[in-house]
């Protein structure tokens, strides 16, 4: 009885490849042969079979776990068609097991089933070495592509253009080999960007000033690459993507397996430069990865007169630059910040009293024009064209230009909204309407919140209320923070500064 067939057809980047059409002809006289049927066929063309991440495949094996599998036997051109991985070759070979599907290869051998079974596993074993094999050989090609200061592959760095250099011929075909040149419209951009970073500016600050239509996602990976930029080239600096995951779960090697040839283009910034901003991203990771939970209250919002951070140190809270000006216990000073806090800070009266100045502000400030409106309008015209493209890549055969155009609508729109952000950032809040009961019930659940809350609480409610706490002699001064919640700078009457008495740091 005829079986209702499909095959799977792949091929590689390699030009010695068996190519696709000749696999499908010599498949389809194969299974007519045979006298089976064939009903359907899974393609995947320029796809490494050393992942089993194919598009077509998966769509396969997608059919065979469904109850409407239309087929019942899958026919392979050979063993390294299917997989070049013996474990993912086993693993879907098992799946078909189960599921009642045959999977044959045209060109393998058959004979004892036994045989056919060990000869199978050979076979498999054989195309994880080829496959092994050819990617030491490309590595190898591409460190000493690198090494004698051409590029490895891939697109230029923001900054930077590709220089294609002929090089020879292969097979009749011009081999070209490439280098970085800066280029015109981004390079002086991308150094005044790296000189505003080494001098602590925002990203977001940077982009905004300097005109780049650059993903802010995107940043962080341009800094990673600092090398690049103090005109290096380096290679093998990226982990294994292993089933669209990181080798390890580490997007980068140890530096110890970088490949670095220096001095391969020009310049953006000097060597020291670079490594002083691997150097903070290095941090930056860590700090991600290792966050402590500090037990001292003021920690991040307590400052010395001379500007350094107040840190948290065997019961005191000190100088961290140990400028000579004494310690404060952490008991002392907690207690006097919270007692300020409730007594002043947050009374009924001075909330009160802030209202009615925020009202007043508000009510003597002249008609603005609305930036943020005609920003919004900006927007939807953005919007506007990006929906006429999407419906046009619909319609059309070549998408390229359009997909191009896209990406530039969409970054202009995150730019559109990172300057609204800032806008109503900037902006004073409306005053709302509130009641002497809201005041009234407002402050009693910030201090039963603040109460009962965990270490970390505590923090976020004193950090929302209060700038800084500045120690400057005898003396600590609390800094409110209504300018930044409301645009007004003011601080309630009396002394809002608490009264500490100073105890000896013990050394």
């Amino acid at each position: 009885m005829a079986k209702r067939a499909v095959i799977y057809l792949r091929s590689s980047k390699d030009k010695h490849d068996v190519s696709v059409e000749s696999q499908r002809r010599e498949l389809e006289r194969y299974i007519k042969n045979h006298g089976n049927v064939l009903i359907d066929e899974f393609v995947d063309k320029v796809e490494s079979a050393k992942t089993a991440n194919r598009p077509a495949f998966q769509d396969m094996m997608a059919e065979v776990k469904s109850k409407e599998c239309r087929f019942s036997v899958i026919y392979c051109f050979d063993t390294s068609r299917f997989s070049r991985r013996m474990y993912d070759a086993q693993l879907y070979k098992h799946l078909l097991k189960k599921n009642g599907i045959d999977l044959i290869f045209m060109k393998l051998p058959k004979g004892d089933p036994l045989m056919d079974t060990v000869l199978e596993s050979l076979m498999e074993i054989f195309d994880e070495f080829h496959s092994q094999k050819s990617k030491m050989d490309g590595l190898r090609g591409m460190r000493e592509n690198v090494l004698k200061g051409w590029r490895s592959g891939g697109s230029a760095p923001i900054g930077y253009k590709l220089e294609k250099t002929v090089v020879g011929t292969r097979d009749g075909e011009i081999i070209t080999k490439s280098t970085l040149k800066p280029d015109p419209k981004t390079f002086h951009k991308m150094k005044q960007y790296f000189e505003g970073r080494l001098a602590g500016i925002s990203r977001s600050q940077l982009v905004r000033n300097l005109g780049l239509k650059v993903a802010k996602t995107s940043l962080t990976y341009i800094e990673e690459g600092a090398l690049t930029y103090a005109g290096h080239t380096v290679w093998n600096r990226h982990n294994e993507v292993i089933d669209g995951s990181y080798k390890g779960g580490k997007r980068y090697r140890d530096r110890d397996e970088w490949v670095i040839q220096r001095n391969t283009h020009e310049a953006m910034i000097t060597e020291d430069e670079a490594e002083q901003i691997l150097k903070e991203r290095e941090v930056s990771r860590a700090s991600r990865k290792r966050r402590r939970i500090s037990t001292y209250l003021l920690a991040g919002i307590f400052k010395c007169g001379c500007g350094a951070n107040m840190s948290g140190d065997s019961g005191y809270y000190r100088c961290q630059k140990r400028c000579g000006n004494k310690g404060i216990k952490k008991e002392t000073i907690e207690e006097a910040i919270i007692s300020t806090l409730f007594e002043q800070l947050l009374s009924q009266n001075t909330i009160m009293e802030l209202l009615d100045k925020i009202k007043k502000k508000n009510s003597q400030k002249t008609t603005e024009t609305n930036k943020i409106t005609a920003l919004n309008k900006e927007i939807k015209e953005v919007e506007k064209q990006i929906n006429e493209i999407i419906t046009l890549l619909q319609k059309v055969k070549h998408q390229r230009p359009l997909l191009s155009k896209l990406d530039e609508l969409e970054e202009e729109r995150v730019e559109l909204e990172g300057l609204i952000n800032q806008e109503q950032s900037t902006k004073p809040s409306a005053v709302p309407i509130v009641s002497k009961s809201g005041i009234i019930k407002f402050l009693k659940d910030y201090k039963e919140s603040f109460q009962t809350g965990d270490i970390e609480k505590k923090k976020a409610l004193l950090q929302s209320t209060i700038k800084n706490v500045e120690l400057n002699g005898d003396r600590v001064k609390i800094n409110p923070s209504y300018v930044s919640i409301t645009g007004v700078n003011w601080h309630p009457q009396g002394d809002s500064n608490p009264c500490c008495r100073r105890e000896r740091a013990v050394s």
